[in-house]
């Protein structure tokens, strides 16, 4: 059976190519199921002065050599895929989970060379738009990015740090794959579906989509809440961040991912914003100016 993994930052539209391919006949690609996560936490060790500390070190010690564990947990959490595949009556399936690239370490180790690679990314500022329009859903950040949050006490510029550090591995780990990994670009995926999707399918080893797919929205499960209302591919998220990032955030973030854009074929846009504290007062009152005026001419209509 035919095995493909997604893989993208969070809010890079790994969600919609999920719907998008569940809805081929011969690709069975479920809501998220976590299986993947659960196994890199499974692997993943403590380093110390002595031995690491974790599974892998522990079960060598009882015998067990380390590539006969990472098989084992490898068909543990394909029979899961397969066994929903076959009920389905689908020869291949395709796994998708929002938060899998935090751990593309370990699942490049137990998957390369035993499944294929689907590498989906966007543009950052749009990626950090959609970043806040999560976390104010959930009301939290994800935990996932403690580490980023502990170096920016700006939001804006920790989404735009972890997204260049771990789109820059995910680019260096399709490297290394070669032929088992292509990139997806959101981008392309929404203004040319059919030709984005062909390439997917051809490295599937399956037949093309026949006419124009659209979203699965009989799914019910993990993923995205607004995919699930999404029933048509459409290009209304591109660029969303011009609507909706504060420009001085914007422009300290261009700072952060604009080597990665220019490398992935962004154009990196010039932002103005205040230079300095004077520049931020007067900007703060204007707006305050212009949100009391039009304050008072809707109490006077």
């Amino acid at each position: 059976m035919t095995a493909i993994k997604l893989l993208g930052f969070p809010r890079s539209g790994t969600s919609l190519l999920q719907r998008l391919l569940a809805t081929h006949p011969e690709i069975y690609a479920p809501p998220e199921t976590y299986l993947f996560s659960g196994c890199a936490r499974m692997m993943r060790e403590s380093s110390g002065e002595g031995p690491d500390l974790g599974m892998l070190t522990g079960l060598q010690f009882s015998g067990f050599d380390e590539a006969d564990i990472l098989d084992r947990i490898r068909r543990f959490a394909f029979s899961f895929l397969e066994e929903a595949a076959e009920k389905a009556g689908k020869p291949t399936w395709a796994e998708k989970s929002a938060f899998d690239i935090f751990d593309l370490s370990e699942i490049e180790e137990l998957l390369a060379g035993h499944c294929k690679f689907v590498c989906v990314v966007r543009h950052p500022l749009d990626v950090i738009s959609s970043m806040k329009e999560l976390t104010d859903q959930m009301g939290q950040n994800v935990p996932e990015m403690r580490p980023w949050m502990a170096v920016h006490d700006n939001f804006y510029l920790a989404w735009a740090a972890a997204w260049r550090d771990l789109t820059t591995g995910l680019l260096a780990m399709k490297a290394r794959l070669g032929d088992d990994a292509i990139l997806c670009r959101y981008e392309d995926l929404v203004t040319a579906p059919k030709e984005t999707l062909t390439q997917i399918t051809r490295l599937a080893g399956v037949a093309d989509y026949i006419g124009t797919a659209q979203p699965n929205t009989t799914q019910i499960g993990l993923g995205d809440w607004k995919v699930f209302e999404t029933t048509e591919v459409s290009q209304k998220s591109v660029s969303r961040w011009r609507r909706s990032l504060p420009r001085s955030s914007a422009k300290a973030a261009i700072e952060i991912v604009s080597p990665l854009m220019a490398d992935l074929g962004y154009e990196v846009p010039r932002v103005s914003a205040p230079a300095n504290r004077a520049q931020r007062i007067r900007q703060y009152k204007i707006a305050k100016a212009l949100t009391i005026s039009a304050v008072n001419k809707t109490d006077t209509a």
